[in-house]
């Protein structure tokens, strides 16, 4: 579960900037809280904000931190990823992201400049009841040299002191990440920590819809059960979704025999692989049988037969809805933390707040759900608590900043999407007067 996030020095943010799930002093919609024993956090949250506001910055930092996290290297950071509207380039970029892995609380951050980890740290959080339990922390002294500091519960014999020094020494580079190293040694917290990475947190954008799809509807008779029971609540005319086998060679046809070979080679070790470019197929050895597996849809005809069409062929729209349609089951399930950024492209308004209905009113939901969005129709106080409702707003010095709604007071009963379109609570772009753009000198003449 995700706490807390907070940037400082990527993108558009400049000086730290935050975003948190911590339940407010609201009382409407009890039932939108996870209830731990030392902190509330919120079951989901709607980003608002204007183009180039800073809301899918916030979900590109966090995947940054997540991708740098799994892979063990900042290396993957591209570059001139500073604040750039500013004098930042000597200045470290700063992430870090609390959360609640097995009932406990992380934080876990970096520093890192021009390729070379500054400081790395891992603490057990205690919300304020007493301090916070150092797990580790990683620093570069005055002379360049890696410093690490383990909890004393790590550092009880000779040996213990011996493998600080190997890390220190050998194994801690300037760009790889301890988290990483350590992760399965026997620090549990540093273990479960990096698992909250690899297994807690998944974001998905218009660029980036492909999801294990496939796996699941192979591996999962619940899974395919509920993916069928929530797309025919849908008016999208499909009845049915499924997996189709198909003989590797007639996948690939005739005209991409090298490509079938390579992808042949490469599954003979009894491993699956993705093929295509929807995402939406995997080639596999079944029964000594070479094959791809790909997700289908089915309609009916005038006379109810069910005729098979590809994803591809679906609206946008359709598939789109099908891209999210996995997520929702994680949430059912498992205690992840999902993003879904401009989750409104290319929805229909009245499908996209059905579907989001659907998800508010799940009463034993385990996972966390963070949308950003356009769309002005969401902005329900049936659907959301004030402190789910947030903002992302530039100031004229070009940084990104949030704030909730529930720093402001409002009314139950006030409507909010009106009070939003006409500037209330900022986080909406404003045009200069049109009439002074003189466009008509553009026009061609007759």
């Amino acid at each position: 579960m995700l706490i807390r996030f907070t940037a400082e020095n990527i993108l558009s943010f400049n000086k730290e900037t935050e975003f948190n799930m911590l339940a407010g002093d609201i009382r409407r919609h009890s039932d939108h809280l996870f209830k731990f024993p030392k902190i509330e956090l919120l079951k989901s949250a709607i980003i608002y904000g204007a183009n180039a506001a800073g809301k899918s910055n916030l979900l590109q930092a966090l995947d940054l931190l997540s991708n740098m996290v799994e892979q063990g290297s900042i290396n993957i950071a591209p570059p001139g990823q500073h604040f750039r509207l500013g004098k930042n380039e000597k200045h470290p970029t700063s992430l870090e992201v609390e959360f609640i892995q097995n009932k406990v609380g992380y934080a876990y951050g970096l520093s890192y400049h021009a390729g070379h980890v500054k400081e790395e740290w891992l603490y057990i959080l205690h919300y304020g009841k007493k301090e916070d339990e150092l797990i580790f922390e990683r620093k570069v002294n005055n002379k360049g040299r890696e410093t690490l500091k383990l909890s004393p519960k790590y550092v009880k014999s000779v040996k213990d002191k011996l493998l600080i020094e190997l890390y220190e020494e050998d194994l801690l580079k300037a760009d790889n990440l301890f988290i990483h190293l350590a992760k399965d040694r026997k620090f549990k917290e540093i273990t479960a920590a990096f698992k909250w990475f690899s297994e807690n947190i998944f974001t998905i954008s218009p660029k980036n819809r492909n999801f294990n799809i496939v796996n699941y509807f192979i591996n999962s008779e619940n899974f395919q059960t509920f993916v069928n029971e929530t797309i025919s609540s849908f008016e999208t005319g499909i009845t049915k979704i499924d997996v189709q086998s198909i003989p590797l060679n007639r996948y690939f046809g005739e005209d991409n025999i090298p490509e079938r070979d390579a992808v042949l080679a490469s599954i003979q070790s009894g491993e699956s692989l993705w093929v295509g470019s929807s995402g939406n197929a995997i080639a596999l050895i079944e029964d000594g049988v070479p094959i791809v597996k790909k997700i289908v849809s089915y309609h009916l005809n005038e006379k109810e037969e069910e005729i098979v069409f590809e994803l591809t062929e679906e609206s946008d729209g359709t598939r789109r809805l099908i891209d999210f349609i996995p997520f929702l089951f994680l949430l059912l399930n498992a205690p992840v933390t999902i993003f879904i950024d401009e989750i409104d492209q290319s929805l229909h308004p009245s499908l996209l707040k059905d579907f989001i209905t659907i998800v508010q009113k799940i009463p034993n939901k385990k996972g966390q759900l963070i949308i950003t969005t356009h769309e002005s129709n969401l902005l329900d106080l049936d659907l959301f608590r004030q402190d789910e409702i947030w903002f992302a707003e530039k100031n004229k010095n070009g940084e990104s900043h949030f704030y909730p709604l529930s720093d402001f007071n409002v009314r139950q009963d006030l409507d909010i999407r009106k009070g939003y379109l006409s500037g209330r609570f900022g986080a909406i772009p404003f045009l200069a007067n049109l009439k002074d753009l003189n466009w008509d000198k553009y026009a061609e003449k007759e």
